[in-house]
């Protein structure tokens, strides 16, 4: 957020953030839909954790403390700094090696876009890890990617996907990089967006991907007069419930969808009662809790 640009500007040579909660009961995951007006709070709409550790790394033990004491006059906060030593760069490899490709189905990878240790004879869908959700450490994510290598390997030629609250964007990559022809991903958020454009030019995709700006409501919106032949959205249950007349006018008759970022059992089987008003043979796969519901136009 404010404060790495400021370090950043302030001579930090790299900035990383993490949930401060991490590991415990009290981890907060951050969805790309949680931007929608209605069930977002101010906090959630920053995207950013309740509570993060920030790590700068600077030339020399001087610069770090001038830096924080600098973005702390700048930014008009106290911050609960501790210093160490880097050797090297060790620590940007201590950074990289924190990031290893997470298997999402046999023959199925998603992999930081610095690994060169990969599977050739698998699909291997590069990230850049960032704060965009969706890097296949949450089963939604995984659920959905499942989905999608199934769905795909099924259904043979599939000329548009639209991944509507794309984030980092690996499922309209995902959907590209497993053959379909041209997949639009849509967000309200700007992070979001262009998060989704680099990790597509990462995979050399960003030619077939088209992003969208917005809640996905406008007519002008690529995708939303019937031409899509999948839909996904890993979003939140609130704008999945609400959204059931917007996605079944994404979705050609006979093209399918798949539903994820709501829990398993109560929100599920409301999912399904919901969209039963448009779509037919409705399924839920569940995993850790989660579930991805689907089902076809």
């Amino acid at each position: 957020g404010a404060l790495g640009d400021v370090l950043l500007s302030l001579g930090a040579s790299s900035v990383s953030t993490i949930d401060a909660d991490a590991g415990t009961e009290d981890e907060h995951e951050i969805f790309s839909a949680n931007t929608f007006e209605e069930q977002a709070s101010d906090k959630t709409k920053a995207r950013v954790w309740a509570k993060c550790h920030v790590t700068a790394y600077f030339e020399d033990h001087a610069r770090a403390r001038a830096g924080i004491e600098a973005a702390e006059e700048i930014l008009g906060i106290s911050l609960e700094a501790s210093y160490a030593e880097s050797k090297s760069n060790d620590w940007v490899q201590a950074v990289k090696d924190s990031f290893t490709p997470t298997k999402i189905a046999d023959g199925l990878y998603i992999v930081p876009d610095w690994c060169k240790d990969v599977d050739a004879n698998a699909v291997n869908i590069a990230l850049e890890p960032g704060i965009a959700f969706g890097t296949g450490e949450h089963p939604t994510t995984r659920l959905c990617l499942r989905w999608l290598k199934q769905t795909l390997a099924r259904r043979g030629k599939t000329e548009l996907v639209v991944d509507f609250g794309c984030g980092s964007g690996v499922l309209a990559i995902g959907a590209l990089v497993m053959g379909a022809d041209r997949a639009v991903g849509v967000d309200l958020a700007k992070q979001a967006v262009q998060s989704s454009i680099d990790n597509a030019k990462l995979n050399g995709v960003e030619d077939r991907l088209t992003t969208y700006l917005g809640d996905g409501r406008d007519p002008g919106t690529p995708g939303a007069n019937g031409q899509a032949d999948v839909v996904v959205a890993n979003i939140l249950i609130g704008p999945v419930l609400e959204l059931e007349p917007l996605f079944a006018g994404y979705c050609k008759v006979g093209g399918e969808i798949a539903l994820s970022g709501i829990l398993y059992g109560e929100q599920s089987a409301s999912v399904v009662a919901k969209y039963a008003r448009h779509f037919d043979n409705i399924c839920v796969v569940e995993e850790g809790g989660w579930a991805c519901v689907h089902g076809v136009r």
